[in-house]
């Protein structure tokens, strides 16, 4: 319940920017040819940057975190 919504914000934050850096990665290597329609690097480019807004954006997952995680210290000081 109330844990697994956290765990779920801190997963996709992780993972999508993750994915993203390997994805990122994989353009620069390729160059001008990695965005281009003939490659899968170019359609993973694509999905990955629309799965980084899915479900909101990580820096409203990050908000979310960072408020609940000061609402932990209020309630322990």
């Amino acid at each position: 319940g109330h844990l697994a919504i956290h765990d779920s914000s801190m997963s996709k934050v992780l993972v999508s920017e993750a994915c993203w850096r390997v994805v990122d990665r994989c353009v620069q290597i390729l160059g001008g040819q990695g965005v281009t329609r003939e490659t899968t690097v170019a359609q993973i480019f694509a999905d990955m940057r629309a799965f980084r807004i899915y479900d909101g954006p990580s820096e409203v997952h990050r908000w979310s975190i960072a408020k609940r995680v000061i609402k932990g210290i209020r309630k322990d000081v």
